[in-house]
């Protein structure tokens, strides 16, 4: 018998719907290729505002959050 893997990719814009949608997959049987990361986060870029003042952005919602999931069937 062939064994066939299943791949998933999990793309939502909300961090908790993605974790939500792994956790689901996971009950199902699924295992975690690649752990949730957030595509071309925008909080890694250091914004100068006036006056010198620095801060980071708290979460950039037009970057998707992404995990790999994987299931092997036989």
């Amino acid at each position: 018998m062939a064994r066939q893997i299943q791949p998933v990719i999990i793309r939502r814009q909300r961090k908790h719907e993605a974790e939500q949608a792994i956790k689901d997959l996971l009950a199902r049987g699924f295992e975690v290729v690649s752990p949730l990361k957030q595509e071309k986060p925008q909080s890694e870029i250091l914004h100068n505002f006036t006056f010198e003042q620095r801060r980071f952005p708290v979460e950039d919602f037009s970057s998707p959050w992404i995990a790999k999931l994987r299931r092997i069937v036989e």
